[in-house]
């Protein structure tokens, strides 16, 4: 999948909700993608609540990637700006589409995936990083938390289409996104 991962006027520092706000865009771009290649596979992932309750899981674990990511690249006070900022925004991608499509009200969905994200969270740092990549762990638990909102089914294989190939493609993608994204913006590892 491609992605938006340069800035046009390179080497400007820019804030770290200026960096979040890009990334989440194409973590947003992700998740539509994994959907779309999921259903195309013949997962039944319906739309409907649970193509959400899907979207949400999955995008909880790719903000949980990314702000591992950040912790290489960010200052302690940056990496909480860049993360904070993130899952506010990715929420509000999810939010907008959500409340557009299923009706209700988009403060609730902003709320609701916060408070996935920290109750994730939890879950999400016990696990590793291993060479700069998450460890099977951490994949594992994505395609547990995801088998748990897909059909009957579908629940044997969603671990395997998820840890084989949906985590593994979000993840060089997401590397490369932040390595570009970070490169042309001038910021620099802490």
């Amino acid at each position: 999948m491609r992605t938006k991962s340069k800035w046009f006027a390179k080497n400007q520092t820019r804030a770290p909700e200026v960096l979040a706000g890009a990334v989440a865009l194409n973590i947003w771009r992700l998740g539509l993608h994994s959907i779309t290649r999921m259903r195309s596979v013949q997962f039944e992932i319906e739309a409907s609540r649970q193509y959400f309750d899907f979207l949400r899981e999955y995008l909880v674990f790719l903000n949980h990637l990314v702000d591992r990511f950040a912790f290489e690249r960010l200052s302690t006070e940056d990496r909480q700006q860049f993360t904070s900022a993130l899952v506010k925004k990715t929420a509000e991608f999810l939010s907008e589409n959500e409340a557009r499509l299923l009706g209700g009200e988009e403060l609730p969905i902003v709320e609701q995936f916060i408070q996935s994200f920290n109750q994730r969270g939890e879950d999400y740092a016990t696990f590793g990083l291993d060479g700069g990549q998450p460890d099977f762990a951490f994949m594992r638990y994505c395609g547990f938390q995801l088998a748990e909102v897909v059909s009957e089914q579908d629940r044997h294989w969603v671990m395997d289409q998820v840890m084989a190939i949906e985590a593994p493609e979000a993840i060089d993608t997401l590397l490369k996104l932040m390595d570009n994204l970070f490169a042309t913006a001038g910021k620099t590892a802490a």
